[in-house]
């Protein structure tokens, strides 16, 4: 049975392919057309390139997929328009997404896009619950037989957050909460109102908030916008400051939030102001202390004690780290791509799973996109005309150029799905030097220089380095760090002594955990700063035009792009 996943329109579109229960590819469209996020593109490009990997065609699959119910999406934005004012920017943002999420016009666009190659068969499309197939994509990749699952998001049809039970091979809803109540927009609210990008740079509010301090007076004022019950986690968003009334000064926000929390911080202001770093913590804070005890309420009932998270929020690794600290938590899986870019993974998951009902195991890696052969490659590198060094033994040359504080890019084999490059299309330095941080920040990245950098980190070295003892492989998850590592790694230790960790073993990324092993031969531990290989307001490069065109226009040294080394 084949089974064609799709999520879009939406942030983060993307296809995924399931062969008798088996994933054999999963790409994120933005991969593809090179637009970050896509919101407003169907998974054409991304679907079209998971048959292409999984040598299958249109006319192969059984079912599509589909991340999102169209049809009831359609009641859900009539029943909101009616409470709006025609002048509402929402009224109108409404009426758009009634067009972008028609079910028949999607149907017409999918079928007009696969009859250019000419297939006879067409498979039904099968539109599913979003929060549905976030839960999925989270409890089937788990291993576990069972647990509780949280899907947290900025909306899904009409629901934001969903806490889940799987046992005995089923999936039941134990309490949900429907819009506009959404903790996935009270986080993207206090985005935009930070002067980052909503919807996009919720993970800058995150990293901001380790500089600020808990604050009372703004807690109270949070109160006025995010009420909570202290022993149940049930929580209500009040509707004036975010999407009723008048929206002179934001999208997400209205002037009645303006009134209680001031003015927008312009972009150009310094964001480690006092000020608005404690706006940060606390808003932090409050989604923590709301998420914990939700999942806490979960586990009275049912004495589950492993937890899955999937959806936007769940990108917030601070927030998954204090949850997974909690004395009734044994053990947490969160889904590497926990927004939309994992829904087609999990509607293709459930189809599955409904009709030959098994389907759970450990999702063990996340390179299931492109490959390019070398020939591909080489061709690409003498288009550019490029010099290219060739070794027996590349990693050990990339150790040796890294433990001299240069910063190299990394392009081998299958690409990444998820937010988090893993070792494939990533960006790599020493983590012993201070001002690397810096520098990769505004030289590489062409972002701000207080944002933190993750490590990777060899498996035989983690309980060395580390407090705790969740191996996190995909970057999911803040963990603390054992005291004199932040001053051995400066580099890579964020200002709460916290670290987003991806944990490499032999057997799932060989050559990445050679490379980590040499650098440690060179400087006694397997760790490098490993962020993703692209620059701020794109996406994760995709094929070796991608690399080349990236590498030439940061300040990266140098180049290691399947066998060759490429240097400037």
């Amino acid at each position: 049975m084949i089974v064609l996943g799709m999520f879009g329109p939406g942030a983060n579109p993307s296809s995924a392919v399931i062969k008798n229960g088996k994933l054999l590819s999963l790409i994120e469209e933005e991969r593809l057309n090179r637009i970050k996020t896509s919101p407003d593109d169907l998974p054409l490009l991304s679907a079209k390139k998971c048959l292409e990997i999984s040598n299958l065609s249109i006319s192969d699959v059984d079912y599509i997929a589909w991340g999102w119910d169209f049809i009831k999406y359609q009641r859900v934005l009539n029943d909101i328009n009616k409470k709006l004012l025609p002048n509402n920017r929402n009224y109108k943002f409404n009426l758009l997404n009634k067009i972008l999420y028609d079910p028949i016009l999607l149907k017409e666009k999918i079928e007009i896009f696969f009859q250019r190659y000419k297939n006879k068969k067409f498979p039904k499309i099968i539109f599913l619950n979003h929060h549905l197939c976030h839960a999925a994509s989270a409890v089937f990749c788990s291993g576990f037989n069972q647990a509780n699952i949280l899907t947290l998001d900025g909306s899904g049809e009409d629901l934001c957050t969903v806490i889940h039970e799987y046992k005995n091979n089923k999936i039941k809803t134990l309490k949900k909460f429907k819009l506009p109540h959404s903790l996935g927009a009270f986080y993207s609210t206090f985005t935009e109102f930070l002067g980052f990008k909503p919807d996009m740079d919720e993970g800058k509010v995150m990293g901001l908030a380790a500089y600020g301090t808990y604050s009372e007076k703004i807690q109270k004022k949070l109160d006025y916008f995010i009420k909570f019950n202290k022993q149940t986690g049930d929580y209500y968003i009040n509707n004036k400051l975010r999407y009723s009334g008048l929206h002179r000064f934001g999208f997400k926000f209205t002037d009645e939030f303006v009134r209680v929390f001031g003015k927008k911080r312009e972009p150009n202001v310094s964001p480690l102001s006092k000020k608005y770093a404690d706006l940060a913590f606390n808003i932090q804070k409050r989604l923590e202390d709301i998420v914990i005890l939700l999942a806490r309420e979960a586990y009275k009932k049912n004495k589950i004690k492993n937890f899955c998270l999937a959806g936007g929020v769940a990108m917030n690794c601070k927030m998954n780290g204090e949850l997974y600290r909690q004395r009734f938590v044994d053990k947490i899986f969160v889904q590497p791509a926990s927004s939309d870019n994992g829904v087609s993974l999990g509607a293709a998951q459930i189809i599955f799973h409904m009709k030959k009902k098994k389907i759970n195991s450990r999702l063990k890696h996340v390179y299931f996109g492109p490959e390019y052969s070398n020939k591909y490659i080489l061709k690409n590198i003498k288009e550019a005309k490029l010099k290219t060094l060739q070794f027996k033994n590349p990693e050990k040359y990339i150790a040796q150029c890294l433990a001299k504080k240069k910063i190299v890019a990394r392009f081998q084999g299958r690409m990444e799905f998820g937010a988090r490059s893993l070792g494939n299309r990533s960006i790599l330095a020493s983590p012993y030097y201070k001002d690397i941080r810096e520098f990769v920040n505004l030289k590489v990245k062409h972002r701000e220089n207080w944002r933190p950098f993750c490590p990777s980190v060899l498996d035989e070295d983690f309980n060395t380095i580390f407090n705790e003892n969740f191996k996190s492989e995909f970057m999911t998850v803040a963990l603390n760090i054992k005291k004199k590592f932040k001053t051995i790694f400066p580099a890579c230790v964020h200002e709460d002594n916290t670290v987003r960790v991806q944990v490499v073993t032999k057997k799932n990324n060989y050559k990445y955990w050679k490379l980590l092993k040499e650098f440690k031969k060179l400087t006694g531990y397997g760790i490098l700063i490993n962020t993703s290989f692209n620059i701020q307001g794109e996406p994760i490069v995709c094929s070796p035009k991608d690399a080349l065109r990236t590498f030439h226009s940061t300040g990266i040294d140098l180049l290691h792009i399947d066998k060759y080394v490429i240097k400037k």
